[in-house]
């Protein structure tokens, strides 16, 4: 079965999470947090739509 575009976004927000474990800088940690935080939301928003974000 084919990964969904929110499936996809929310791999991307994990990704970010994981990175910002890693980060040495506080400020490096807030951006990939907030990468991740913004991923989430077109998760959200790419679910609300039927788990794709454009529909063809």
């Amino acid at each position: 079965m084919a990964e969904t575009d929110a499936e996809r976004f929310r791999k991307e927000a994990e990704d970010c999470r994981h990175l910002a474990e890693k980060a040495i800088s506080p400020l490096d940690k807030e951006a990939w947090l907030r990468l991740a935080a913004d991923w989430l939301k077109l998760a959200q928003d790419a679910e609300s739509r039927g788990g794709r974000w454009f529909r063809t």
